[in-house]
């Protein structure tokens, strides 16, 4: 079953934090895809404050291999030291 995951930071100044996000996305997702990885958008939120990270994943086996990766845990690590807060949320897609 197909999943999306969510990483959402609330932050003053969010742009270091979508920074990150880009380079993160081209560097590791875009070239070099993990094995279930179906897609992943970076929004920021209209508000100025908050940029959420939403990837999707054939199946959440995948998700967690990635996770563990160093250069995930590097990219999310970076990004809870620049925001206030932070909170992921994983969802079934269904459609």
């Amino acid at each position: 079953m197909a999943i999306a995951f969510i990483v959402t930071y609330e932050a003053s100044t969010p742009d270091t934090i979508v920074q990150q996000l880009k380079a993160f996305k081209e560097r590791e997702l875009d070239r070099s895809p993990p094995k279930g990885f179906l897609g992943a958008r970076i929004l920021e939120g209209t508000d100025g404050e908050t940029v959420t990270f939403l990837t999707e994943w054939e199946d959440e086996a995948s998700l967690e291999d990635t996770r563990d990766s160093a250069p995930w845990e590097a990219c999310m690590d970076l990004n809870e030291t620049f925001s206030d807060s932070n909170k992921t949320a994983t969802f079934k897609i269904v459609s």
